[in-house]
This record gives C-alpha cells, structure tokens and sequence, in this order.
C-alpha cells in the first residue's frame, strides 16, 4: 500500500476496471446515470463519470490511483516530492514561471493541477532521457 492507503490493483481488480470501463464509456455525455447496488438504485452525478472512467482506465492497466480536487494548492516542497525534483528545482520553475503559485505570507501556494499537467507535458521527455540513458549504458557508457 501507498502511504495514503491505496492498494496496488490485482489482475482481477484490472479486469473489473476493464469492463467497467466500457460499461462507463456508454454513459458518458448522459444526464441520467444511475446503477444498482445490492438491489439499491442509485444515482451518479453526471460530472462523476469522466473521473470514473479515467480511473477505470488507470486501474485497468493496475496504476495506484488517488483522488485530488483540482482547486487544491500545494507547499513547494509537496510539489517536489510529486514531481521527484528538489525543492531548488522546483522554486527555480516557479520563478522562471514553468509553474504559478500564490505566496501565503512566505510560503509558496501551487495549484495541484498545474503540477499534474507539468509532470504530463514532462512525461515524454523522461521517457526519452530514460531510454536513452538505457541505451548508453548498453553500449558499456
């Protein structure tokens, strides 16, 4: 488990997580989504079902997921650990404006979505650095 609790999906939570999915997918645009439960209809907001279906698609390919309101801010040095930089690192992307932030007296405020759509736009590049870097030390580098 992950420190906030979240287990790692089984084969069988992944498969579940597949079909849900494309019981999900049929939904989306829908006003009235509902579901049966233990013989108990209920109702699932319309604007909950892209949230479910992009957590359909993490579980389906077993990622550890999580769930954070998009209007939540980070400290600087939380943003560093989710993003594995130091914290220099960090406040060097937000003084050259890579990333905003608010000053709550002298402490940095990040929006937790603007660090998630960084580590996305940086997650190519890694990829390409990694596999680089793999290539190089096959080569005895």
């Amino acid at each position: 488990m992950n420190k906030q609790g979240a287990a790692t999906p089984t084969e069988e939570d992944a498969a579940a997580a597949h079909a849900l999915l494309r019981t999900l997918e049929r939904m989306r645009g829908r006003k009235d989504v509902s579901v049966t439960i233990k013989g108990r209809r209920l109702r699932i907001p319309a604007v909950m079902v892209p949230a479910l279906i992009e957590a359909a698609k993490l579980v389906s390919k077993r990622h550890i997921i999580d769930v954070v309101a998009v209007d939540e801010e980070v400290s600087a040095q939380e943003a560093a650990n989710l993003l594995r930089v130091s914290r220099p690192y960090l406040l060097n992307l937000v003084k050259r404006g890579v990333l905003p932030c608010r000053m709550v007296g002298v402490h940095h405020r990040i929006p937790i979505a603007a660090v998630i759509a960084y580590k996305r736009d940086q997650a190519p590049r890694r990829r390409s650095l990694e596999a680089l870097t793999a290539e190089t030390q096959d080569l005895g580098h």
